[in-house]
């Protein structure tokens, strides 16, 4: 089948975006009707060598010639009027240039590409498709377009001149000056030129990192609160789907803008010259394109489900020594280049100080390569299933149990980090759980529920391991809506309106006492 066969077939999103750059300059009806014939030619080899491009010139206005005696004998009017003015148009606009209309039919060749491979493409989410609507991508393509220009036609150019020149000794002063006239202008234009492609690849870059920082960085955030609050029976989270493909998005879009800057650099090996805008710009550029993609990877490593007993599914984040326990990571960033390349190591309490004078370890495999194949969605995930926590012993052979707090209040931090190497970066990541709390007797849990309760209740900071030296009031309509939560995780249903009144009416009768409201042996106070 054909490539414009395939075309045909797309979504009508995608042949819209396949409508916006067939123009005058290269009509579709030609495009539709010399489908077979123009896939069979080296559009791109025409585009660099002049005597070709005006040999597929010729060739393509004797197709054209063809299809006009064809239509004019089914008296076809309206085919007919549209191949003249187009026979009109090879002759008129591209004689003096064959280059040129072979550089637009290899892009569009080039375009029609790229999109059969978006449709091939798992379904977006809708933030990933503002995304791939947004100005960075049209901008992309248009970078692409300019900097093949420059190659193709001024560069071309200008080094046959600079040629010629250098060849050409004997001819008089006159015509040298013409030509040296001439050679200046070039140069001008091609100055012009690269500065308006560095331009452009800055602007790229400025709208990439205006997603970052903005959309992309809230939206993550606001998954994470909503991963806190779903741990302790509130509203199941979603979206993180929506922000794989967001993040993967902008890693391939910078990875683009990277190729981009080192096609620059070849530039730069073929030609320079006094005050050449590359050398300058260039390097800035590149260190700011290697920024970002250090940021987005660094924000891809997420912990998707938090540490967990699977004998407590329901309470997360509370861990009994020697049990085992679950947890799984995913990086947001999902290239096939990393499938089953970044090994992820665990651990706990690393690099952080802690309330508590216990000290634990983590026994079983804790380092696992991440890969596309475990998880049902497809996503670059790992999954540790057989760590167990293990509390190391004193010197002295006594456990360490003495501390400022019990220790249903001791809160501990487990880690996970890799490296990255891709493309020449290499990338050092590191992410965490939300704080965990370590009991060694069953009859503990309850304490310690209550206290993974009060801190993602309170705070959305992620490791705040010292958040009990000066825990914060919880709101009675804090302390209303957990419950709510809790009931519904074990009953299948909330608190209602006259269980509401009910604990709104004790509580009062409380405060009035100056009596502290208490759940599960840790305190709550009221306002």
């Amino acid at each position: 089948m054909s490539q414009w066969s395939q075309v045909q077939q797309l979504e009508i999103k995608f042949l819209e975006q396949v409508d916006q750059f067939y123009d005058d300059n290269f009509p579709m009806e030609i495009r539709h009707l010399l489908a077979q014939w123009i896939e069979s030619q080296d559009w791109e080899a025409a585009a660099n060598n002049e005597a070709m491009a005006m040999i597929l010139l010729q060739n393509l206005i004797i197709q054209v010639d063809e299809q006009l005696d064809r239509v004019s004998q089914e008296k076809n009017l309206l085919l007919i009027h549209n191949l003249k003015r187009v026979r009109k148009l090879l002759q008129g606009k591209y004689h003096g240039n064959p280059m040129h209309i072979a550089v637009i039919i290899s892009n569009c060749l080039r375009e029609e590409r790229r999109i059969l491979a978006a449709a091939s493409m798992p379904v977006q989410g809708p933030l990933e498709k503002s995304l791939q609507n947004s100005v960075v991508s049209e901008r992309q393509r248009n970078v692409e377009h300019k900097v093949s220009a420059i190659k193709n036609s001024a560069q071309v150019g200008f080094l046959s001149w600079l040629l010629t020149m250098t060849s050409q000794n004997d001819k008089n002063s006159a015509l040298i000056k013409q030509e040296m006239l001439a050679l200046q202008a070039m140069l001008n234009t091609l100055d012009y030129k690269r500065k308006e492609v560095l331009s452009k690849i800055g602007r790229v870059i400025h709208e990439i990192d205006m997603l970052m920082s903005n959309m992309l960085t809230e939206e993550l955030l606001d998954w994470k609160r909503r991963q806190q609050i779903a741990c302790i029976g509130g509203p199941l989270h979603g979206g993180l789907d929506q922000l794989q493909n967001c993040f993967t998005l902008l890693a391939e879009s910078l990875f683009q803008v990277r190729r981009q800057l080192e096609k620059l650099d070849e530039l730069l090996i073929r030609l320079t010259y006094d005050g050449d805008p590359i050398p300058v710009q260039r390097p800035q550029l590149l260190e700011k394109v290697n920024f970002l993609l250090y940021n987005l990877f660094r924000n891809s490593f997420v912990v998707e489900r938090q540490p967990c007993m699977p004998t407590h599914p329901q309470r997360p984040m509370v861990l009994k020594t020697l049990i085992q326990f679950t947890v799984k990571l995913r990086l947001l960033i999902k290239l096939p280049e990393l499938n089953y390349q970044i090994r992820v190591k665990a651990t706990i309490d690393k690099n952080v100080s802690t309330v508590s004078n216990r000290r634990f370890v983590l026994c079983g495999t804790h380092v696992k390569a991440m890969n596309m194949d475990e998880s049902a969605n497809g996503s670059l995930s790992v999954e540790f299933r057989h760590l167990q926590p293990k509390e190391m012993k004193t010197s002295a052979g006594s456990k360490g149990n003495e501390g400022p707090h019990m220790v249903t209040e001791e809160l501990h931090s487990i880690s996970f980090e890799t490296q990255v190497c891709l493309y020449g970066l290499t990338i050092n990541l590191e992410t965490s759980s939300l704080p965990v709390v370590m009991i060694s007797n069953v009859s503990q849990l309850p304490n310690a529920w209550a206290s993974i309760i009060w801190y993602n209740l309170s705070t959305n900071d992620p490791q705040n391991l010292s958040f009990f030296n000066n825990p914060p009031a919880a709101t009675l309509s804090q302390l209303l809506e957990v419950l709510s939560w809790q009931f519904s995780s074990y009953v299948g249903r909330g608190l209602n309106s006259e269980h509401n009144s009910t604990f709104n009416f004790q509580a009062a009768q409380l405060k009035e006492e100056g009596i502290k409201v208490t759940l599960n042996c840790d305190v709550i106070f009221l306002p």
